[in-house]
């Protein structure tokens, strides 16, 4: 989207982290978030950090290490945009109000893939309460094995489990804490592998309070993900999860951009000519699109942006991207440089990992024009100027748990910038115009929407408050552009003073 942005890569692989996806601390991250900072300090240049991972594992609340790091290395022209996930449309979520009548709840967990039955469950609870958890072995609706209740005291277990043919094993790794100190919620993570075939059935116990736990998705290697659900299987007592506070707790720092998805295309044809669609989601939030709340109540995630068939590079060493390839039908066309005989291939791509990088884009575009901006500050710009439609439906003034704020306007979200900057100065009608780029090297274009046909007087005058060009501009009711070219003026400080019929605009801008 920045097309003239610089950009700076750190390279993080998921299964080289080993406890950092279990214990949510991400520490990788934090280095590469601060070597990004400090990179474009360096230079004297402001720099938005693009996250397209996402986990299910901590608090969704703000408070682990890792929020707090992003919080702390976040500030003006320091911006971190992350992906709010694809798991809207899973049931990863459970939920649980416990009451004295009411004290255990109990689901399924299913696998997407019963190759590999592994999986990380993730529960917290209140501060000043407690919980405890199970993890059992089904078979045709029977209770098979059971570790029994292991309450959050503090202490660790590491179990296993013989399944009803008494030779198959799942492996269970509980580790428990009654008060976790960023927060001091009662916490039990559990780590199963599930090498059975007997069904897999997780409970958790309590006389009050409220508990949440999430199913993440366990990563074999860098590229094999096997998912996993809380289901009830039409069983009477067991209870599916859900698909809300499904964002992704990495992005749940309070100065981190959480990006949703939407789609703003649903077909393409690729390079071999045949045609694929993925159906009728034109214009509306992605199925997987990740939804809120945080466990805090904060409503997220903060915006959406393209990420359904969106068209992006493809690395050229991925040669599973190359027409031949197993990702062939997703190459939609290509380039071949003329200097070195190398094809490059451009594909289409989804998820919120592509929604993210477009927004981040976005917030690009806005540090170029204010280098200072302070994280609030682009969300403010982005949540005012944001596109509510027929599709987002009527959105309350602090989002909602879907959309967030709607969908992200790269345009209007600059214009309200750059009109805010100091370098426009107005005379009676606030007249609606944009110049851009500011600076520039002479050559910029105009935008302008009018209320009326009109002809605008247009001066440019130097420091000296001498006129050194001039200019009628004939526009029309409703959106006007044009270009101007002042490159044989010298390098320096102008103002484009522009007047109507009703005020007049006064613009600030630099030659270089």
């Amino acid at each position: 989207v920045a097309f003239e942005s610089d950009l700076v890569f750190v390279g993080v692989r998921r299964d080289t982290l080993g406890q950092q996806w279990m214990t949510g601390t991400f520490t990788d991250f934090i280095d590469g978030i601060n070597y990004i900072f400090t990179h474009a300090a360096s230079v004297g240049k402001p720099a938005v950090v693009n996250i397209s991972w996402g986990s299910q594992s901590g608090a969704h609340d703000g408070t682990s290490l890792f929020n707090q790091a992003c919080d702390n290395l976040s500030g003006p022209g320091k911006i971190i945009v992350m992906s709010a996930g694809n798991d809207g449309g899973e049931l990863i979520h459970l939920t649980k109000t416990f009451t004295p009548a009411d004290t255990v709840v109990s689901s399924f967990i299913t696998f997407s893939d019963t190759t590999y039955m592994r999986t990380w469950l993730d529960a917290w609870g209140e501060p000043g309460k407690s919980f405890c958890a199970a993890i059992s072995l089904y078979d045709n609706g029977v209770e098979t094995n059971t570790t029994g209740f292991f309450c959050a005291d503090g202490n660790s277990h590491n179990l296993y489990l013989i399944s009803k043919n008494g030779m198959d094993t799942c492996y269970v790794e509980m580790n428990t804490s009654s008060a976790e100190i960023n927060n001091g919620r009662p916490h039990i993570f559990i780590n199963v592998y599930n090498k059975s075939s007997d069904s897999l059935v997780v409970r958790y116990k309590a006389n009050d309070g409220i508990i949440h736990a999430w199913n993440e998705s366990y990563f074999y290697g860098y590229v094999k993900s096997y998912s996993s659900n809380f289901e009830n299987l039409g069983m009477a007592g067991m209870t599916s999860g859900n698909t809300t506070s499904t964002v992704s707790e990495m992005g749940s720092a309070n100065a981190v951009l959480l990006i949703g998805a939407y789609t703003s295309n649903i077909s393409w044809k690729n390079i071999n000519g045949a045609s694929y669609s993925v159906g009728a989601f034109n214009n509306r939030i992605a199925p997987f699109s990740s939804r809120g709340p945080y466990i805090d109540g904060r409503i997220k995630p903060d915006i959406a942006a393209p990420g359904l068939v969106v068209a992006t590079a493809s690395s050229s060493f991925d040669t599973s991207y190359y027409p031949s390839g197993s990702s062939g039908p997703y190459v939609m066309t290509s380039y071949n440089d003329p200097t070195t005989g190398k094809t490059f291939y451009y594909s289409q791509f989804s998820g919120t990992s592509a929604s993210s990088p477009m927004a981040a884009g976005i917030v690009a575009l806005l540090l170029q024009a204010k280098h200072d901006l302070q994280p609030a500050d682009v969300k403010q710009l982005l949540f005012e100027t944001a596109i509510v439609d027929g599709h987002t439906g009527n959105i309350p003034a602090a989002g909602n748990n879907i959309w967030g704020h709607g969908k992200i306007n790269a345009y209007d979200a600059l214009k309200k910038l750059l009109q805010q900057t100091g370098a426009y100065e107005y005379e009676g009608k606030k007249l609606d115009v944009v110049l851009y780029p500011n600076p520039n090297n002479g050559v910029f274009q105009l935008d302008y929407l009018g209320d009326r046909n009109e002809n605008l007087i247009m001066n440019v005058v130097d420091l000296k408050g001498s006129i050194v060009a001039s200019d009628i501009w004939r526009v029309n009711q409703g959106y006007n552009q044009r270009g101007l070219n002042l490159s044989n003026l010298s390098k320096g400080v102008y103002f484009l003073k522009i007047t109507s019929a009703s005020g007049s605009v006064n613009i600030k801008t630099a030659i270089q």
